[in-house]
């Protein structure tokens, strides 16, 4: 994502290398948009099926609990391992619940009435939306435990073998998140998850690097156009309603170029997904 962009206006050149800049970028990969904490993607309807046994408020039986100091998709894929999901599974698994909630526990998504199942309506809850009206054997406390969710989520998919409950794998939403899962499924083998992720500058020709969250700090330095930084955390600061998602979130970076080493506005920072879903919070 992105930080406040210098205050002078840039050149009609600068203009036209920050617009080629983005098309490569998106030709490249997928540049991931600042999203809501809560998810909101249509529901499907949700078939009767499968309770969740006694056991979902701990690990899968037979599986060794991995314990890491993990936020966002590292945390989906950290919970999804302990609740037994494994391989491919556990990165389809870790996928769905990135497009289902961006891997926060406290997401909650409302559906309307039906006129059939569920007609007061429902909601979505935690990591992998567990709906409340097909799945009430899955308790509000246990929908919003990561670990729990991902038990759940463990039950009801059959091990991973089926989401047709989960209108992001029907849609195929799912598949834009499939590299970033399989990073964090490859980041548990290492016992760690990433001190840093990388982005990249989009302010043309270059961004403020402040010394803390908003335009009101002073500035520390500075990134050039292209330039990439390593992201630490992220945190909430001024609106920046410039740049190319706008948002209130900052993320706190280091520019091994410059040297430059504090916070800039996401607005002005692609990376592969939501900073969110990559970093803790400062």
């Amino acid at each position: 994502m992105r930080s406040d962009h210098l205050e002078t206006e840039p050149s009609a050149a600068a203009r036209t290398r920050r617009a080629l800049g983005l098309i490569l970028i998106a030709a490249a990969s997928t540049i991931a948009l600042a999203v809501p904490s809560v998810a909101a993607a249509a529901p499907v309807p949700r078939p009767a099926g499968k309770s969740v046994p006694a056991s979902i408020g701990g690990p899968a039986s037979g599986t060794v609990a991995v314990h890491l100091a993990a936020v966002g998709i590292d945390l989906c894929a950290q919970d999804g391992y302990n609740a037994g999901f494994r391989g491919s599974y556990l990165v389809t698994a870790v996928a769905v619940a990135m497009a289902e909630s961006r891997c926060n526990p406290g997401a909650v998504g409302s559906n309307p009435g039906d006129g059939g199942h569920c007609p007061y309506g429902s909601l979505d809850r935690g990591l992998w939306q567990i709906n409340s009206c097909w799945h009430p054997e899955v308790s509000e406390a246990c929908a919003y435990d990561a670990q729990c969710n991902a038990n759940a989520a463990y039950a009801i998919s059959s091990g991973g073998t089926s989401w047709s409950q989960w209108s992001t794998y029907v849609a195929g939403t799912y598949l834009s998140y499939i590299s970033s899962a399989q990073a964090a499924v490859n980041r548990l083998g290492t016992g760690n998850p990433p001190s840093t992720v990388p982005g990249t500058i989009l302010a043309s020709p270059s961004l403020n690097v402040r010394s803390g969250p908003g335009t009101g700090y002073g500035s520390v330095g500075q990134a050039n156009y292209y330039d990439t930084v390593n992201i630490s955390c992220w945190t909430t600061g001024d609106y920046v309603s410039g740049g190319y998602w706008p948002s209130s979130t900052w993320d706190r970076i280091s520019d091994p170029v410059t040297g430059a080493n504090g916070y800039a506005a996401d607005t002005w920072i692609s990376t592969t997904s939501d900073v969110k879903s990559m970093v803790g919070h400062c």
